[in-house]
């Protein structure tokens, strides 16, 4: 493994990886942008995960690789900006794939917005036939969203999370000192920690596609989608007790968990 500090911090969570993960690493190592290391932490596989990723660091492949008992997604991405040792973060997940330009460009988001500790892009999300499905960015209008320091945290209550994980790219020292992923959450760290970094910097965003979602058919299940919404209203309150926001702004917080509840209550049952 190198021990020079790298450009980027590519950082991948594991749990019963190995159908995708050869395709996850392979699209790191094909970057044009070659500054970089793998940051792995391994959430408690039970498949062949471990002995995929042990076949690439024999090979000299530039991975840090950890393994932890199974502690949850969240846990494992806090334990991979621990571990990291590059100033930017990039997160891939464990089935996505990283288009071979995108460390190319975030390096160039880096250069032409020296005052942002935030980036991200447009995505491609796919099905497991490999057919696109849609880009992330169709269902948002960019222009008119507001990325200012603060701001773009109200714009991600607002408009929903614009931000697809698998375009991150974050400043580690922000994380570190702020932020960390919320370990309560199954479903929306992501989306908790992306607004709570929102509240230390300002984002940048490119129209490149910069990565591809793999659409799997178990994320629309009914409990799922139910988790999720809980989850969403126990994000809100937090903020509405919180101190990030205004009294002014939290009325409006306020006015989506009582949405939020009612439509738990109405929702149709199977």
């Amino acid at each position: 493994m190198n021990t020079n500090e790298p450009y980027f911090s590519v950082i991948i969570c594991c749990f019963n990886s190995e159908n995708f993960i050869r395709e996850t690493i392979d699209s790191v190592i094909d970057q044009s942008f070659k500054d970089w290391e793998i940051v792995l932490v391994n959430d408690g596989s039970t498949d062949k995960t471990e002995a995929i990723v042990n076949d690439y660091v024999s090979k000299g492949v530039n991975i840090n690789y950890f393994f932890q008992e199974n502690k949850g997604f969240a846990n494992a991405r806090n334990k991979c900006v621990e571990l990291a040792k590059g100033k930017w973060i990039v997160i891939i997940d464990h089935d996505d794939i990283c288009l071979a330009d995108r460390l190319k460009i975030h390096r160039n988001q880096i250069l032409d917005n020296p005052n942002c500790g935030f980036f991200f892009g447009n995505t491609v999300h796919f099905s497991l036939e490999n057919k696109e499905i849609k880009k992330h960015f169709d269902i948002f209008n960019m222009e008119d969203i507001d990325l200012d320091k603060g701001n773009v945290s109200k714009s991600l209550i607002n408009s929903g999370c614009f931000v697809d994980s698998e375009s991150v790219m974050f400043k580690k020292e922000i994380a570190l000192d702020n932020v960390k992923f919320n370990e309560s959450f199954s479903y929306i760290a992501d989306y908790d920690f992306f607004i709570r970094m929102g509240t230390h910097t300002r984002f940048s965003y490119t129209l490149d596609v910069l990565s591809k979602w793999r659409v799997h058919k178990s994320q629309a299940t009914e409990n799922m989608q139910l988790t999720y919404k809980i989850e969403t209203i126990k994000l809100l309150i937090g903020f509405l007790w919180g101190k990030q926001f205004n009294f002014i702004f939290k009325i409006q917080i306020a006015l989506k968990i009582v949405k939020g509840l009612l439509r738990l209550v109405l929702r149709p049952r199977s």
